[in-house]
């Protein structure tokens, strides 16, 4: 049994998560993500959870409350999870085939499932900023598959 420090990281990080997409328009250009602290918070309306770190430019779009996506990956998006990892300041959706939508928003034709979330509120929570959002469209690319998911060997880091 491990305790204090090292219990503590090797524990939080046995909580396990998905690997998402995170995108959205931001003064003309698609600004995009890879994100692991999304959750399911609400069913009616339906909700989700999103932590971002405090640096991060996507939260400039849900400070003012605007549209933004979660494209959900599955077990076989390698590539797509590549390209999101490797990410800077290129826009990762770039590569990749889109799905138009009526929100204008990134839609990554290659990942499981899609979702367009509308910010309601934030809390800060230490070094990341915990936002929920309703959810106000969503869709199955393929019926087939499974969510990519992550266990980190250490909880106090990515």
């Amino acid at each position: 049994m491990l305790r204090g420090d090292e219990g503590l990281k090797l524990a939080l990080g046995r909580i396990p998560s998905g690997l998402y997409a995170v995108g959205a328009g931001h003064g003309g250009e698609r600004i995009g993500m890879l994100c692991s602290f999304v959750e399911q918070a609400g069913f009616e309306p339906p909700m989700i959870s999103i932590a971002l770190g405090a640096d991060r430019p996507l939260r400039q779009v849900l400070e003012r409350g605007e549209l933004f996506s979660v494209n959900i990956l599955g077990t076989e998006d390698k590539a797509l999870l590549a390209a999101f990892a490797a990410a800077r300041e290129e826009d990762p959706f770039a590569q990749f085939e889109l799905i138009e939508n009526g929100h204008g928003l990134p839609q990554l034709a290659g990942a499981l499932a899609w979702l367009a979330c509308r910010p309601t509120g934030s809390v800060v929570a230490g070094d990341h900023v915990v936002y929920v959002a309703e959810v106000v469209e969503g869709c199955l690319h393929r019926e087939v598959g499974e969510p990519m998911i992550r266990v980190r060997k250490n909880g106090l880091g990515y």
